[in-house]
């Protein structure tokens, strides 16, 4: 009974390995082009097509040929995923855990897709490899399927009259031949020229007609991009889209806002340079309700005034107002205020505690003094009235303690009037 069990076992992963095409595990596909240099001396070359290649080939849009030969690696690489796993299994002689794998549930294949991101990698220069790719399309699958590209880009050279012949050239396994993107003659190993050309080759290879570029020259800082109302990131100066009319919108600090309707053209790069014109703002006023202050404007010092007026003023600003005996006032302006501003400093020392305090026992102090005045005059007036009527010098004692006690009061008036400023301040 033991051994028909492992038979039927042994037959049931046999079964699998040869006819399973189950997927592996469900991920995002992308497709994977080689760089491939066939000359030593294109190293500059080299980098130059990474980066451009990056730029305006980072998404590939399929054909159906294409869209096949992936599926069918996506397949085979899931069933080696998988025939991998059951082998693991059988191995570890745990009939529970195969019986887990083998009523797993089969997970579905991609879904219908029309385009994939691109990674692109830099294969090393080797001597033998060149000249075995340039001999033999054979070798060019082989490669491909070594290194699961699903294409390549070939760059090849050779010495003609003086000049440098440069190919880059598109290969692909479904192609029945490689798609040249570039020929060109340079000299002094100065590639350049190529640039350009070479943009437009592999973004019309890349899209297939279902995209197109606008690029913006002369940008200012800060820019945001909006398309047909929509926020955009901006990569570097270039914006992909769809082909046809879009409403592009540009808003930058400082300046007024654009929005015109651009056309987008299949496969085609188009760049656009816009005008922009600055923000300009009313005349600023500033007074200083407070004393003569001195001015700062973004921590730069400007004068000594009761008040100040900016011509040109940018927004946002920072003002900052410091005058003797005075606590600094900081102002932060966003927009542009509806009327001229009117700024109010406070005393410095009203600003510290212990000196506050200190004015608190003066004022407790003169209080006192003025109660002993007013003191001294009524005794001096009741002493006149019992003793020695006639001595004229109580009629001095009475005017100079009713002096005294009348200025006291005074100062005390005035140091009411001074808290109460005090409170209004919030101090």
């Amino acid at each position: 009974m033991g051994k028909n069990m492992a038979l039927r076992t042994v037959c049931i992963v046999l079964f699998l390995l040869c006819a399973s095409t189950l997927a592996a595990q469900e991920g995002t596909m992308s497709f994977s082009v080689g760089i491939v240099p066939l000359d030593a001396r294109l190293d500059t070359l080299t980098e130059m097509v990474e980066n451009v290649a990056k730029r305006y080939g980072s998404q590939i849009f399929l054909d159906e040929d294409e869209k096949t030969l992936l599926l069918d690696q996506w397949e085979k690489e899931a069933q080696a995923q998988r025939n991998s796993e059951l082998g693991k299994v059988y191995a570890s002689h745990d009939q529970e855990k195969l019986q887990q794998v083998l009523d797993a549930e089969q997970p579905a294949p991609p879904l219908e897709f029309d385009s994939l991101p691109v990674t692109y990698h830099l294969a090393q220069f080797d001597q033998d490899l060149a000249n075995a790719l340039e001999a033999s399309d054979d070798a060019l699958a082989w490669f491909c399927s070594k290194n699961t590209y699903d294409a390549l880009l070939l760059l090849a050279s050779e010495e003609l009259a003086g000049f440098q012949r440069i190919r880059i050239q598109y290969y692909h396994p479904k192609l029945t031949e490689k798609k040249t993107l570039s020929d060109t003659l340079v000299q002094n190993s100065y590639f350049q020229p190529l640039e350009e050309p070479l943009e437009k080759a592999i973004f019309a290879l890349a899209s297939k007609g279902n995209l197109g570029i606008v690029t913006l020259n002369d940008i200012p800082p800060g820019l945001a991009v909006s398309i047909d109302g929509k926020p955009t990131e901006l990569l570097d100066t270039t914006l992909i889209l769809p082909p046809g009319p879009h409403i592009l919108g540009l808003n930058a600090p400082g300046y007024q806002p654009v929005e015109m309707e651009i056309v987008s053209k299949a496969d085609v790069i188009q760049p656009f340079q816009f005008s922009f014109e600055e923000v300009t703002f009313p005349s600023l006023v500033v007074h200083s309700e407070t004393a003569k202050v001195n001015w700062f404007l973004d921590g730069k010092p400007l004068t000594e005034q009761l008040s100040i007026s900016l011509s040109d003023p940018t927004y946002p600003m920072v003002l900052t107002l410091s005058g003797e005996g005075f606590a600094q006032r900081v102002v932060h302006l966003d927009s542009p205020p509806y009327q001229e501003l009117t700024v109010t400093l406070n005393a410095k020392e009203l600003a510290y505690p212990s000196l506050r305090d200190d004015a608190q026992k003066d004022f407790y102090k003169r209080l006192r003094n003025t109660i002993l005045w007013f003191g001294t005059y009524i005794g001096c007036t009741v002493l006149s009235q019992m003793y020695a009527t006639d001595n004229p010098l109580w009629q001095v004692g009475l005017v100079g303690t009713s002096s005294l006690a009348l200025v006291s009061s005074i100062a005390m008036a005035a140091d009411f009037l001074s808290y109460e400023s005090m409170a209004d301040a919030g101090i």
